[in-house]
């Protein structure tokens, strides 16, 4: 017996549902700052963000100042995650409409070596492979689970354990093919499109980053860097990080009465809530309200 497409799909399903929110939550864990604190609650004032802001402009290399401006405009005013922002490239800016389109796809060639991706999509290949690739025992267990009872009861342990292994050819992928589809957004609704004319400063720091160079030039060890170098260089003892800035992002367009599903779409965001929750936590956009109703 052999197992059909579909039944192979259902079975990666029932894998990749089981093992991924574990597996994948203590990757993130590991590999991403914001995942220790929640980062709605780690986003920066208007005013610490001025101050970063005006920051960049004494840093002793000009070089280094554009490019903690271009990281703080990148994720905090367009809610860029930092992967993006490592592989934002000038393609991805259509100057014309004013939006930057985050691609489903973008090869990485980052690496140390010609050709190599970089350690960011080195890390999320094989985070995908330990989340999605299943065992023998994984394999096993998904067909006994999946399988009806009348099927199971004409396999035999050794052919069970072949299916198992045929199973395992079928839907897991090798390190190779994992890093071969990187560079990739996060979710698949982190392929969306950011308007940038909304804040001209924002517009102007892309026109004069993208007058020096073609994508962010360095890695996403440097554009944590950057931004742990502005932040002391505001005297900002809060932790700041790109994710944060992302939340930073989030809440001015919610103070700005944007609305659930607009704020959904411009962040790339899969679930609505976590949209409501930025709207219904903005303190700046009740205070406006309550002041206009007393004028």
């Amino acid at each position: 017996m052999s197992s059909d497409p579909a039944t192979s799909e259902f079975l990666k399903g029932i894998q990749i549902g089981r093992s991924q929110d574990i597996k994948q939550s203590a990757a993130d864990a590991l590999s991403d700052r914001s995942a220790r604190s929640h980062s709605r609650e780690d986003a920066v004032t208007g005013r610490q963000f001025e101050r970063m802001v005006e920051a960049t402009y004494r840093f002793e290399k000009d070089w280094k100042g554009l490019e903690a401006r271009f990281a703080l405009f990148a994720c905090g005013r367009l809610g860029m995650r930092g992967g993006e922002v490592t592989h934002f490239h000038r393609e991805w800016r259509d100057e014309s409409e004013k939006i930057v389109e985050i691609p489903k796809h973008w090869p990485c060639s980052k690496g140390k070596f010609d050709d190599e991706v970089c350690g960011y999509c080195r890390r999320r290949a094989l985070e995908h492979v330990k989340a999605n690739n299943l065992s023998i025992e994984d394999a096993v267990a998904a067909l006994r689970h999946a399988l009806p009872e009348s099927e199971l009861a004409q396999l035999g342990e050794d052919d069970l354990l072949q299916e198992a292994i045929d199973l395992r050819k079928e839907v897991n992928v090798t390190m190779k093919e994992a890093r071969e589809e990187r560079w990739k957004p996060k979710t698949v609704e982190g392929s969306r499109e950011i308007p940038y004319d909304f804040d001209v400063r924002c517009e102007m720091v892309l026109d004069e980053f993208f007058e020096v160079h073609d994508q962010w030039p360095k890695s996403k060890a440097t554009l944590n860097r950057r931004i742990d170098e502005v932040a002391e260089a505001a005297g900002i003892s809060d932790n700041v990080y790109p994710h944060c800035l992302r939340a930073t992002a989030a809440s001015v367009h919610a103070s700005r009465d944007v609305s659930a599903y607009s704020l959904m779409s411009i962040m790339g965001w899969a679930d609505i809530a976590t949209a409501r929750a930025y709207i219904q936590a903005n303190s700046e956009q009740a205070n406006r309200e309550i002041r206009s109703k007393h004028r």
